[in-house]
């Protein structure tokens, strides 16, 4: 049986003794890691972790149904000042109960460039809903893909919607040898847009051109600010590169940030750097279907928009008109 994994993007072929009765259910692996780098004089880094499930059921052709379990997310602080290395905390380990997020049922649309947008609980804290934004933009390619890239693969420049604005994107996509083969293992073999045969990985790497956006969102993951008020703190996005490999039973996601901030009432500077994960775990079969989103709401998929209203819509009205 076929299934669509990610709407105009990913099904996959399972191997099942009888038609699963509720359709599929895909659990994804959330991984998010921060490193906040103070500026001089200072030894040491902040680092918070966030670990958590994805749980998703296809909901019609072009949607998800999902919702969050198990969410753990703690900070510490490490002598290490490289993000890149695994860090060991120098003193107490702090549960971070704020960027753990909730089990309430949203929905994920998509067209053939990636994510559209979201349904919501119109209740949803703003905070909560630009960090689901943020994890649930790995799913999102970002351009439409032809169904052939050949070979020897591609690179072409477009601009991207991602969760965080829309800028020029170069995409440069490579077709590699893996040497072995897991579907048997794994129960399913995952089929790309553009084709994708056994034993051979797809990466698809994003580099962005943070100067040539139409808007730039300066965010990183958890911040409480509103981006429609005055702030003391100041943030700045300097790179933000994403990254995808699919092979026949695996699809894993992610993007890497890097930010500075800075207190408008301190002379502290601070950078962080983000990665963020998103690896598809297991298909298996739902054991019932999808529960409906309670007082939903529609909402964007850019970071820092609240739901979706009438207003909104005139204002972008306005906006095209002008």
């Amino acid at each position: 049986m076929n299934v669509i994994v990610i709407p105009f993007f990913i099904a996959a072929h399972i191997t099942m003794d009888k038609p699963w009765e509720h359709g599929p259910e895909y659990t994804f692996q959330v991984q998010v890691n921060s490193t906040a780098v103070p500026g001089e004089d200072v030894y040491g880094s902040m680092r918070l972790n966030l670990e958590s499930k994805l749980i998703c059921q296809p909901k019609g052709p072009y949607a998800l149904s999902c919702h969050f379990e198990d969410s753990q997310a703690s900070s510490f602080i490490a002598d290490s000042l490289d993000p890149s290395e695994p860090a060991v905390p120098t003193g107490q380990v702090s549960r971070q109960a704020a960027y753990e997020i909730n089990e309430d049922q949203f929905e994920i649309s998509f067209n053939e460039r990636g994510v559209d947008g979201l349904v919501v609980n119109e209740n949803i804290q703003p905070r909560e809903l630009d960090m689901i934004r943020m994890i649930v933009g790995q799913m999102s390619v970002g351009a439409a893909l032809d169904d052939d890239i050949g070979n020897d693969g591609m690179t072409f420049g477009a601009m991207e919607n991602f969760t965080q604005g829309e800028c020029y994107t170069t995409f440069k996509i490579d077709k590699k040898l893996v040497g072995r083969s897991l579907y048997a293992k794994r129960g399913f073999a995952l089929k790309p847009i553009f084709g994708l045969k056994d034993g051979k990985l797809v990466q698809i790497r994003k580099t962005r051109n943070l100067v040539m956006c139409t808007h730039k969102v300066p965010y990183f993951f958890g911040s409480v600010e509103s981006f429609r008020e005055e702030s003391d703190i100041m943030s700045d996005m300097s790179m933000s590169d994403g990254h995808i490999i699919i092979t026949s039973t695996e699809f894993i996601s992610g993007t890497s940030n890097v930010i500075t901030t800075s207190k408008i009432s301190e002379a502290v500077v601070t950078t962080l750097y983000e990665n963020v994960r998103l690896r598809l775990e297991s298909i298996r079969p739902a054991e019932s279907e999808p529960p409906a989103v309670k007082e939903a709401e529609p909402a964007t998929i850019f970071i820092g928009r609240w739901l979706i209203d009438d207003s909104t819509s005139e204002e972008d009205d306005d906006d095209m008109i002008r």
